[in-house]
């Protein structure tokens, strides 16, 4: 699915979304799961060409594999982590999607664990 198709299904969407919300919010919010499930597995061809991107650069870069992993686990969690909190929103529950937004970015810096012990090596090798 290429953006415009995309935007185009977005904005009809919206419109049949906002045109059900005062007779059923529930059977809106539903919709707007559905809808947003549909879009994101309708690109997921165009993550594995991203993923595909990546790796090649880091390869050609010489730089570590164990480096793209963390990147790799670093987006999905970022994406997961922002479409919850703006799920959550969407249906008005700003505490929970704050929580969330608390455990993206705990899960973040547990991830990103092995960069900083690299960045620490790298400045140990230099200072000594």
């Amino acid at each position: 699915m290429n953006v415009l198709t995309v935007c185009g299904f977005c904005i009809v969407s919206v419109i049949v979304c906002k045109s059900i919300e005062s007779d059923s919010r529930h059977l809106k919010l539903i919709l707007t799961l559905i809808i947003t499930v549909m879009i994101f597995l309708s690109s997921s061809g165009l993550i594995s060409q991203l993923f595909s991107t990546i790796k090649s650069l880091f390869n050609t870069s010489g730089i570590d594999n164990t480096y793209i992993k963390i990147l790799i686990k670093s987006l999905g969690v970022v994406y997961l982590t922002q479409f919850t909190i703006d799920y959550c929103r969407d249906c008005g529950e700003n505490a929970i999607a704050t929580q969330v937004m608390l455990a993206g970015k705990v899960a973040l810096v547990i991830i990103s664990l092995p960069l900083f012990n690299a960045f620490i090596d790298m400045v140990k090798g230099l200072l000594l």
